[in-house]
């Protein structure tokens, strides 16, 4: 069964048919029922009807009874009811019909007591015409005793429905009992024969509707079966740019996904050009500082490492291994931004998190002659959204470019403030900066500034500061330091309402 729902075209025919076949079930049994309820009602209309008629025979002159009897058990006897049963009583002698059909319990010869039991109930007709104890003509029920009514009983052995009427007739003084009787497992046959031909003719159009659907169903996924054969196509010729495209026939309802799928692909064609890119630009990076500690340690090997020569290269090695270093860091960093889940409601405190920033590089000052200056507006707590993890990277490496990339005996300015609705910190140096048409270049990856001040750099620090700071929802961005002089990083976090 699990299987044979896993076709998509099998799922929507069942889930289309099940409401249909709730529908035809409950249409069958509305059927059946009104089956039942006409069949019984007919039948026992046409009881009534035979059982006056018999009566109506008996109370014609005596000359013209001999004829009417007769043709009113002819009429009985018709093909539609040819297993009636009927008798006719006159006190306790049959007149005419079958003795094993007996007058009721309650019969007594000489009781002239009227309707003894409810007369039967039935609809007789949809007009307006009135009736006097079941006759057009008041002149037939004027002698009625007991008006036709119904009951169930036994005849040979088997269940029967009796319509009874009692009359006075002329030329008597006993009243007459006429009787008409059916058997009820015929009548129960009849409706369950019926009952059959309604049940099959819905299960039939159930079959068929099923086919019907399960066609339409194709027929209406084809579409989405030519975009599967585009991507198998795609799969067994490899693309250098694949796209899903549309047809004329293609359905409103594909097209969502056919243009979020080619989204998709546009996504990772960008970012497989980019590893592309990255890998390649990584193993240059890399390259140098391994061919220059190389190329040294040939140096140590020849002149020793107490020779001039063998301590400027002991030197340039280290300086390469910095750089290597710096270099592995900066993109392992870059490879994790995407590792840390951050809720949306999830904050920090930017103050707290730029102080501990700044007290771990306080111990390394004294290799670079610079001054570190922090300023906040306003004491205390400074909330913002983000991941203080990725915050903390962030500042980081806008602290360390300040550094690196600043003038000797310079100063790096550390600013924390509030604007509006936003947590802003600055970092501010007193280097050679950065000019206006090269701010948007340096935020790519292994580009770097055109200030060249021989310092150990990988080029990757500002495009892992945009990265996390697109992660958290902030913004940054380069600006002219004070007096136009040096670079200005400024970012801001979205702030925590109070």
């Amino acid at each position: 069964m699990s299987q044979l729902l896993g076709s998509l075209r099998a799922r929507l025919t069942v889930a289309v048919m099940m409401p249909l076949a709730a529908l035809v079930m409950i249409f069958g049994g509305v059927a059946c029922w009104v089956i039942a309820k006409t069949i019984n009602l007919t039948s026992d209309r046409a009881l009534i009807g035979s059982v006056r008629a018999l009566s109506v025979a008996l109370e014609a002159e005596q000359d013209l009874r001999p004829r009417l009897v007769p043709l009113a058990i002819h009429l009985l006897q018709r093909r539609s009811q040819p297993d009636s049963i009927y008798s006719v009583y006159l006190g306790n002698e049959l007149i005419s019909g079958s003795p094993a059909l007996k007058p009721p319990m309650d019969y007594v010869m000489g009781d002239r007591t009227v309707d003894r039991h409810p007369p039967a109930a039935l609809t007789e007709s949809y007009g307006k015409a009135r009736l006097y104890r079941g006759y057009l003509d008041p002149k037939d029920a004027r002698t009625v005793l007991q008006a036709a009514y119904l009951r169930t009983g036994q005849f040979d052995g088997r269940a029967v429905r009796i319509a009874t009427e009692t009359r006075l007739v002329s030329g008597e003084r006993r009243p007459v009992v006429v009787q008409v009787a059916q058997y009820v497992d015929d009548r129960n046959a009849y409706i369950f024969s019926q009952s059959l031909h309604v049940l099959g003719g819905g299960t039939l159009i159930l079959l068929i509707a099923v086919l019907l659907f399960y066609q339409a169903i194709t027929w209406g996924l084809k579409p989405f079966s030519n975009l599967t054969e585009q991507v198998e196509e795609a799969r067994k010729t490899p693309l250098a740019r694949f796209r899903l495209t549309r047809s004329a026939d293609t359905p409103r309802e594909a097209v969502p996904f056919i243009l979020a799928f080619n989204g998709l692909m546009e996504r990772m064609e960008k970012a497989t050009d980019s590893l592309k890119q990255f890998t390649a630009n990584a193993s240059h990076q890399m390259r140098t500082p391994l061919a220059i500690v190389r190329i040294h340690l040939g140096l140590l090997h020849r002149f020793g490492p107490n020779s001039p020569q063998g301590r400027n290269a002991l030197l340039d090695i280290s300086h390469a291994v910095d750089s290597l270093e710096r270099l592995l860091q900066q993109l392992i960093s870059l490879a994790r931004t995407g590792e840390y889940a951050i809720d949306p409601a999830m904050s920090f405190d930017l103050a707290a998190t730029a102080a501990t920033v700044l007290s771990e590089r306080i111990g390394h000052l004294s290799d670079f002659d610079i001054d570190i200056i922090y300023e906040q507006d306003e004491e205390g707590a400074l909330a913002v959204k983000g991941h203080p993890l990725l915050a903390a990277e962030l500042i980081s490496n806008l602290v360390d470019n300040a550094i690196r990339y600043n003038k000797p005996g310079g100063s790096v300015v550390v600013r924390l403030g509030r604007h509006a609705n936003l947590g802003r910190i600055e970092i501010e140096d007193d280097g050679p900066g950065i000019p206006d048409e090269y701010r948007e270049r340096v935020w790519e990856r292994f580009e770097r500034g055109t200030a060249d001040n021989d310092q150990v750099g990988s080029g990757l620090g500002l495009s892992i500061v945009r990265s996390l700071a697109e992660r958290m929802g902030a913004k940054v961005s380069l600006n002219n330091g004070a007096n136009g002089c040096g670079l200005c990083a400024t970012v801001d976090f979205q702030g925590v309402a109070a």
